[in-house]
């Protein structure tokens, strides 16, 4: 068969050359196939091969306990972990804590502002230092704090909850845990579905039924082989679950960033030291090697064995003062020693590298950097609306994981314990809790008050949204106003005619046209 024939799919055999009709195959033309050109490896991209099955919890635990020993490790060393949590404690907690609000309400759907009050007091007193923690140290804003920091460096933050008559007034208390308190390393099958996975226990629905920790803790000297199984409805395990949603524990929520803060500080410390050694002008004396070039009556054996022993001498110059000048003995050189760096290509270079930390952190640049340096308004306001778009879904995390499983609980105490004096049988009415977090100050007050204004006269926007938008309640606004009108006449003074008066000014004011020069 020849070449052609091979082409065409025919045989020579068939017919003679001269007679022979060649008809050509039409082949199907090649069809072309999308694919995702990321999910193959290649020698440019350099893309890994594919998980071989893998899920993302055999990643998690493979590396969770380097992981989080390095999150620890910087968080002790570089200052930029430090102010992120700092930044996460202020944002998402505040200075007063997420704050209780009640909600209980009649059968007619109006508040039961009484029976509110008695549980928001109540609260108030439970969450001051000595009732709210079994070491008597720290109050419910102070437990908060710990465990939400404790959440994002070690990816887990971890509570227990103590009832009993032993658990102060209320018989209601709580106990912050370190998180490598849990046997991380404990793997097991249970049978039945039932099994143990990172120390936590499951039922065959993936449901935390125990946690199992070591009797003692990291902190303390003593064996610790020895665990405690620990029921699911006594622990609050808070981790954050958006990036590894199908995970059983959390892991830092720097895991991205860890790397790059690592080398920007290491890059740092070589270039403070550096700069040092520049600032110090250093140098170094020479002696000429070349015999050749050597004065005569240096030469060894001239004058002597070893020549003219003060020829030979080294330089004598510990000190330098301005306008000095020195003469070197013959055969001696000086070399400076001045390092350029660091130079001017060091503060961009920071820049890029805490811009991309910052994003691994959900944080802009310059609430990280404390870096305002050549930002307009706009963009500083763009910024923080991201990012306080942030910190309001953290706020509902907290709330919805932490306060609101301590308040369900505190509640069963409080009523058990009469502390609190409402009827138990009205329970379920009483269990309707909110919690009110923290808000932020207007990068422009003056325009969104105007616009809060507007929205509220053309019913686009209530006085309990506003309110919570500035981290209060609308009910509290109007406690307050009622209070400031007692005190007010109880001095013979109209709070109400007062605050009309300074009305009716701001709305002539508004009116008025602006003055033109002339």
């Amino acid at each position: 068969m020849g070449i052609f024939d091979k082409l065409f799919g025919r045989q020579a055999e068939l017919a003679p050359a001269e007679t022979r009709r060649v008809e050509p195959v039409l082949r199907e033309p090649r069809r072309a196939v999308r694919r995702y050109k990321a999910a193959r490896p290649d020698r440019i991209s350099n893309f890994p091969m594919s998980l071989n099955g893998h899920g993302i919890s055999d990643d998690v635990r493979g590396g969770l306990r380097g992981l989080v020993s390095n999150s620890r490790h910087q968080s002790q060393n570089v200052d930029y972990l430090k102010a992120f949590y700092a930044h996460l404690r202020r944002n998402v907690i505040g200075r007063k804590g997420l704050q209780i609000k009640p909600q209980a309400r009649f059968n007619s759907g109006e508040l039961d502002t009484g029976a509110n009050q008695k549980i928001k007091t109540a609260f108030e007193d439970w969450s001051k230092p000595g009732n709210c923690t079994v070491c008597g140290r720290w109050s419910f804003a102070d437990v908060l704090r710990i465990t939400v920091s404790s959440s994002a460096r070690d990816g887990n933050g971890m509570l227990r909850m103590y009832s009993g008559p032993d658990y102060g007034p209320y018989g209601f208390q709580l106990q912050i845990l370190d998180f490598l308190q849990l046997d991380i390393d404990l793997f097991k099958g249970l049978g039945g579905g039932f099994y143990i996975y990172h120390g936590i226990e499951f039922n065959p629905l993936d449901r935390p039924i125990a946690y199992h920790f070591f009797k003692t803790p990291p902190n303390r000297v003593g064996y610790r082989g020895e665990r405690v199984r620990v029921p699911a409805a006594e622990i609050i395990h808070l981790f954050n679950p958006y990036d590894l949603s199908t995970t059983p524990v959390g892991v830092p929520w720097a895991h991205t960033a860890l790397r790059r803060l690592h080398k920007l500080a290491e890059f740092e410390e070589a270039a403070v030291t550096n700069a040092q050694w520049g600032a110090s002008k250093m140098g170094f004396f020479v002696k000429n090697a070349d015999p050749d070039d050597e004065p005569p009556g240096q030469r060894k054996g001239e004058n002597g064995a070893g020549g003219d022993g003060d020829q030979n001498e080294e330089p004598e110059i510990d000190e330098i003062e301005a306008g000095l000048l020195e003469t070197l003995p013959e055969g001696w050189d000086f070399k400076g020693f001045d390092p350029a760096f660091p130079n001017g290509d060091i503060g961009p270079f920071n820049k890029s590298m805490l811009r991309g930390a910052a994003a691994g952190l959900s944080v802009s640049y310059t609430s990280l950097a404390n870096d305002l340096e050549g930002y307009s308004y706009s963009g500083l306001r763009a910024g923080l609306g991201e990012e306080r778009d942030e910190w309001t879904i953290l706020q509902d995390w907290v709330s919805n994981h932490l306060c609101g499983r301590v308040a369900d609980r505190w509640l069963d105490m409080a009523l058990l314990t009469r502390k609190l004096d409402l009827p138990f049988s009205k329970r379920d009415k009483y269990a309707a809790i909110s919690w009110t977090p923290r808000g932020w100050q207007s990068v422009n007050p003056k325009d969104d008050a105007v616009a809060n204004s507007t929205d509220l006269m053309n019913l686009l926007k209530s006085p309990q949204e506003i309110c919570a938008a500035r981290g209060t309640t609308f009910e509290a606004v109007l406690d307050d106003f009622k209070e400031a009108a007692a005190m007010a006449g109880r001095r013979n003074i109209d709070l109400w005619q007062v605050l009309e008066m300074g009305a009716s000014v701001s709305a002539n004011t508004a009116k008025q046209p602006d003055a033109k020069e002339d």
